[in-house]
């Protein structure tokens, strides 16, 4: 078996403790730490970073080739190929690709990290023959809500296809773009739609997200996406809700301007209450996901309401120092109740 090395130390933990109580034998005890094998977490970590480099270098090859230079435009043009060609043209590589992929995650099943990377090219592929498809259709007129719509779905099917939590994840910013394109539409291009700006919109989209988690992992076949879509739509939410917490439902950044912050207090007031019941929640369910991100826009909220009201009016000595010990105080409560469940447990 093999674990982390906090968690090999519970198992010999909990080992000894039944070697000493008796249930069971010096041997079999023996035998069960043999069998423990601590993982090299150095290793998943430089995977990591290898595939976060290759993403980011993957991207800026992408905008350096296709957005900088536009080749490809160049060559349709000197060759003569009209959109819809080159549509096709790229559709028949992202099926390659996707072949391609399937097969090396079936002969490399253990190589997570290079499979999600190679997956890269699956994803900028598909980009680059739906944007050419959907600009040959005639009633396009610059409505950018269907191809990215169109996007969504070609990357949710390639995900489920090929088990890429990246894939998902690009599904879902695909999904994102396609709802503020698709309501800046509805609205006939104002930025209220149905009573909503830009951030209430977006925040709404998130909850939905983080709501389909629960519909996600009752499916056989998705399975795999339940932690990647509950992390991103909790994200979505939260950085939604935090530019909500700014703005509010103004749809006027001149005038805006022209409004003191306070006039926006139950915003932000209704922002802190969301995540102080998040992370009550989190502490007692034992989510560390939700634990973790509440806790981070927790803090950003705070520094976020200082430079609101107090920049300017407060000694940001103090300041830092109430702050300081406040955080003094959640870390040790915090440790008090991990103390209390260790002993419970």
């Amino acid at each position: 078996m093999e674990l982390d090395k906090k968690d090999a130390a519970v198992v010999n933990n909990a080992i000894g403790s039944w070697e000493k109580s008796n249930k069971i034998t010096p041997e079999l005890a023996d035998e069960l730490r043999s069998s423990l094998k601590i993982r090299n977490t150095n290793v998943d970590a430089i995977a990591m970073y290898a595939l976060i480099s290759a993403i980011s270098c993957g991207l800026l090859a992408f905008g350096s080739l296709v957005i900088d230079e536009k080749w490809i435009e160049l060559l349709r043009k000197r060759w003569g190929f009209s959109e819809t060609i080159v549509g096709i043209g790229f559709s028949l590589l992202a099926l390659l690709f996707v072949v391609l992929a399937r097969r090396r995650k079936v002969k490399f099943p253990e190589a997570a990290a290079s499979n999600e990377t190679y997956n890269i090219t699956v994803a900028l592929t598909i980009g680059i023959a739906v944007t050419y498809w959907t600009r040959s259709f005639a009633n396009f007129d610059g409505n950018y809500a269907l191809p990215l719509l169109i996007a969504a779905i070609a990357y949710g099917i390639v995900a489920v296809l090929l088990e890429s939590k990246l894939l998902w994840l690009v599904m879902i910013m695909s999904l994102a773009g396609w709802w503020g394109a698709q309501t800046h539409l509805w609205s006939g291009g104002n930025f209220r739609f149905a009573g909503m700006n830009y951030p209430l919109r977006m925040t709404v989209f998130g909850l939905a997200i983080w709501g389909s988690y629960w519909i996600v992992r009752q499916v056989k076949q998705l399975g795999a996406f339940a932690d990647t879509t509950y992390a991103t739509g909790l994200l979505l939410f939260l950085i939604a809700a935090w530019t909500l917490s700014i703005f509010g439902n103004y749809d006027d950044y001149q005038a805006w301007n022209l409004i003191k912050q306070s006039h926006f207090w139950y915003w932000s007031l209704g922002f802190t209450l969301v995540l102080a019941g998040m992370i009550a929640y989190a502490f007692q369910t034992n989510n560390d996901t939700l634990r973790d991100i509440a806790l981070v826009f927790f803090l950003l909220n705070i520094y976020t309401r200082y430079f609101e009201y107090f920049w300017d009016r407060t000694n940001k000595g103090i300041f830092f120092a109430l702050m300081a010990l406040s955080f003094w105080f959640v870390a040790r409560k915090a440790e008090q109740w991990r103390n209390k469940d260790r002993k419970t447990a």
